[in-house]
């Protein structure tokens, strides 16, 4: 899928042109380890590209997956996967793209819901089925409620993000 642009829409559009060859090339490294089932690696290919534009564009597949994990009881995301992405979560929360903000609350909110029980557990303080869950389970409890600030201002936008991000600021008033 290495096709060239021709020089007409080439010219003047250099950069942009540029930037979406970039990505283009970030994007079809990531699906190679997607074919491979390889989740661990790409999340670590991702974070090592610090693209935020490749995880906007990711972030869907990896929270369907997340869902689909929860149907059949699978695990290809780890909660430990999730607390190695929360900082880009919580970056992409402070951008002024919609498309950025409503991947990441989506992706909050699949976690949320996806590690509800475990996450409820820390807020009552039954760390005994908490810490046979995940390691991960304390910091990851820890670095959603710190980012209940940036959720409760988001759900003071109207439209979409709004709407997205009441959904999750309940989620995380449940869990406080």
């Amino acid at each position: 899928m290495n096709r060239r642009i021709p020089e007409e829409v080439r010219n003047g559009h250099g950069v942009m042109v540029s930037i979406l060859e970039n990505r283009s090339m970030r994007l079809n490294a990531a699906l190679t380890f997607w074919k491979k089932n390889d989740f661990l690696q790409l999340i670590a290919y991702l974070l090592r590209t610090d693209d935020d534009s490749v995880f906007v564009d990711l972030f869907p597949f990896i929270t369907k997956c997340i869902l689909e994990d929860e149907k059949v009881k699978q695990t290809k995301i780890t909660l430990g996967a999730c607390l190695e992405l929360l900082p880009v979560l919580d970056r992409l929360l402070h951008k002024k793209y919609e498309d950025y903000v409503v991947v990441s609350l989506d992706f909050i909110r699949t976690m949320i819901k996806r590690w509800y029980m475990e996450l409820r557990d820390m807020k009552n303080k039954n760390h005994s089925h908490a810490l046979n869950s995940s390691l991960s389970l304390s910091p990851v409890y820890t670095k959603l409620l710190s980012m209940s600030e940036q959720i409760d201002h988001l759900s003071l936008k109207k439209g979409n993000i709004g709407s997205k991000a009441k959904v999750v600021q309940e989620l995380l008033s449940q869990l406080k």
